[in-house]
């Protein structure tokens, strides 16, 4: 079977997140189909759109989404269009849902994403600072788009149902085939005993940085030897000469000696700590998993369903309670035998259910199944 992929990413990038997907989403399509991998399909702004969302938001009304403006939909459709008609494939299958919801092929088609439009809104954006009606031009775009899918591929069922009661779809050709992480799975992994918790991020504070240093200073009150390692976006000064915190560095993964030092971060941390009030799907409980790190996290968004509590880890009922925090971390300080086969735990189910070869073969189930009726 012959698929047409389409994207928006170039598909050699894979640092992680949406560019981790895309490049492993098309390994994973290549181990059972003909993949034509078309070139990236990504315009720029529609300008004109975009200085009148700016006029509206300067005089105090409501802006339009201009990112998928009518305009730059319609462009992304031509391009689509003008690869579509040279193309003999059974199915295209897209990267990700809103960019393409005015390009309708007139064969088979399957997409996958981590949340739908509506969802990114509630979660990513000032969904109050939008003019509805604008977003309801979207959302509706979208819901018919999917409604006419062979099939739309989530990462969670979080989202997926997210998705049904925004768009009002039975979503019977809905599909949660989860998410693996962007990280080599270790053949072996040995904890050394240390208490260095970790805390890694693109976006410092959303995610609940504040919340976590705040809990190490508690922490460290009852376990002096406990630390807090921050990865990804610097954290202000202040928390970086606090007492027991020690700020890492950004990594890229498509760097060789990069992409050690983090192996190297994961392979000795106690434990993850993931405070967020901003999320979809978190890769990186996925990706600690591997090593058989635990972690504490927001009981929100799509994290239960990777995250086990007390079984792999703790969920937080409020991520913003600095208390609940510190508590969780002190309690797997504090029961060792716990703690040790929480490890086996959370590396046995990252393993088991949530690596992008399982993921794969999921997506190549349902496609086959699809395609052959």
């Amino acid at each position: 079977m012959k698929l047409s992929f389409i994207t928006n990413t170039p598909p050699t990038e894979q640092s992680g997140g949406g560019s981790g997907v895309n490049n492993a989403t098309i390994q994973q399509l290549r181990n059972y189909f003909d993949v034509c991998v078309c070139n990236p399909i990504n315009p720029g702004y529609d300008h004109i759109s975009k200085i009148k969302s700016a006029f509206l938001r300067k005089i105090g009304l409501k802006r339009n989404y201009h990112f998928f403006s009518e305009h730059r939909l319609k462009t992304i459709a031509k391009e689509f269009n003008s690869i579509s008609n040279q193309k003999e494939s059974n199915a295209f299958f897209y990267h990700g849902f809103t960019p393409w919801i005015k390009a309708m092929p007139d064969k088979p088609y399957f997409c996958f994403n981590d949340a739908c439009f509506a969802t990114y809104v509630d979660i990513y954006n000032n969904k109050e600072g939008f003019n509805q009606t604008d977003l309801e031009r979207i959302y509706q775009q979208e819901a018919s788009w999917l409604s006419k899918a062979a099939a739309v591929f989530f990462r969670s069922q979080w989202a997926l149902e997210e998705t049904k009661e925004h768009y009002q779809l039975c979503g019977d050709n809905f599909y949660n085939v989860g998410v693996g992480g962007f990280i080599e799975i270790p053949g072996k992994y040995d904890y050394n005993g240390n208490y260095n918790f970790l805390f890694i991020s693109r976006e410092f504070i959303p995610k609940g940085g504040l919340v976590v240093s705040a809990a190490i200073k508690k922490v460290r009150k009852k376990h002096p030897t406990a630390n807090l390692w921050i990865v990804g976006e610097k954290p202000p000064q202040e928390i970086i000469h606090q007492e027991g915190i020690k700020y890492k560095g950004f990594f890229d993964k498509s760097i060789t000696n990069e992409k050690q030092q983090l192996n190297d971060i994961f392979r000795n941390a106690f434990a993850l700590v993931h405070p967020t009030l901003k999320d979809t799907n978190t890769l990186v409980i996925n990706e600690l998993a591997y090593f058989g790190c635990p972690a504490i996290a927001s009981n929100r968004f799509a994290i239960p369903e990777y995250l086990l509590d007390g079984k792999t880890g703790y969920l937080l009922d409020d991520p913003k309670d600095v208390d609940e925090l510190a508590d969780l971390m002190c309690k797997l300080i504090e029961d060792e035998e716990k703690y040790r086969l929480m490890r086996l735990a959370t590396r046995e189910n990252a393993i088991q259910n949530n690596t992008w070869d399982k993921v794969g073969e999921r997506i190549a189930t349902v496609i086959k199944d699809s395609l052959s009726q």
